[in-house]
């Protein structure tokens, strides 16, 4: 288990619906968003720590009573507080598989256009969601996937199915070459001083270069130059995608956003294993509040949690 995802387990201590379904939570909802909106955040630890799964439940849609999130103001403390240590993994309202369904089974508003094209970052072995999406609204599926292993894998998994192109790449805020460490659905990319016998050698392209590329050639078939989903899946290059595409004017051409949000790992010494911990979740609060304040220039938080998955769809198509 990398260092990252240890973090979740120590540092603190049905079908789909449009809203979580709170159950027994319920009841605590309103005078925990009461304690929230006192406090915003500060003093009375104890007390808000007890609220979490309530007030986590709501955000989730943003439907704390009299709260609305604000992802320059209080994306660090979200962030912190959503840690999924035992609390949150025992919780039913917040359990990370019921969470994560919601990409798949929450109705897009506005719905994804037939024959769009989408960009999959981190289709993996077999490229599962795609799969899901093709079939439900015929997108035109552009996956990529780093690792030649895994590559090799999606492309034998996928081979005659129509309305597939394979990148064997992936994306950032820059080209460059790395290495990544292959470890089932976690592989991370390592530094280059890093000696693994189980990592291979990966391309990274610039986003800015990659999805004009792509655009064109959706174009010169008669699709419209903008992408109906951005799905990423990437252990931790999701920062990285959504920097890149918007520096490169790409990102407003993203109908809707999806992304799963990880932990990174932090490699510089500290005193102790502890510590470690703080220090990755403090480095992965700082990347992801990035991107939420990115993200919300062009694009409107429909749904989602920190380190689980969310959904953002472009504010001029929901006005």
């Amino acid at each position: 288990m990398a260092v990252a995802e240890m973090v979740i387990l120590i540092l603190l201590g049905g079908p789909c619906s449009r809203a979580v379904d709170l159950g027994a939570a319920q009841a605590q909802l309103e005078p925990c968003a009461e304690l929230l909106l006192d406090t915003r955040g500060g003093g009375h630890r104890e007390e808000l720590m007890s609220c979490r799964v309530p007030l986590l439940g709501s955000l989730h849609d943003d439907s704390i009573p009299g709260y609305k999130y604000n992802a320059t103001e209080d994306c660090h403390f979200w962030a912190n507080y959503a840690a999924r240590d035992r609390t949150i993994e025992g919780s039913r309202v917040l359990d990370f598989n019921r969470l994560a369904a919601y990409r798949l089974l929450d109705p897009f508003n506005p719905p994804l256009q037939n024959n769009g094209t989408a960009l999959y970052i981190g289709a993996h072995r077999d490229g599962e969601d795609g799969l899901e999406f093709r079939r439900r609204f015929n997108l035109q599926m552009h996956l990529f996937e780093p690792s030649p292993t895994f590559f090799h894998n999606l492309h034998r998994s996928l081979a005659g199915v129509p309305g597939f192109i394979l990148h064997n790449y992936g994306l950032g805020a820059r080209t460059y070459r790395t290495r990544l460490r292959l470890s089932g659905t976690a592989s991370r990319t390592i530094d280059d001083n890093e000696i693994d016998p189980e990592s291979e050698p990966v391309l990274i392209r610039a986003a800015s270069e990659a999805v004009p590329e792509i655009l064109s050639t959706a174009s010169e078939v008669g699709r419209p130059s903008r992408v109906e989903l951005l799905h990423v899946n990437c252990e931790g290059c999701e920062y990285d995608v959504i920097e890149g595409l918007q520096k490169s004017g790409q990102l407003s051409k993203m109908a809707q956003v999806q992304v799963a949000t990880h932990l990174l790992d932090y490699n510089e010494p500290t005193a102790s294993w502890q510590e470690t911990m703080h220090a990755s979740l403090a480095v992965s609060a700082k990347r992801y509040c990035e991107m939420h304040q990115i993200l919300s220039l062009t694009h409107e938080r429909v749904w989602g949690l920190p380190w689980v998955w969310e959904r953002w769809t472009r504010k001029r198509d929901r006005e």
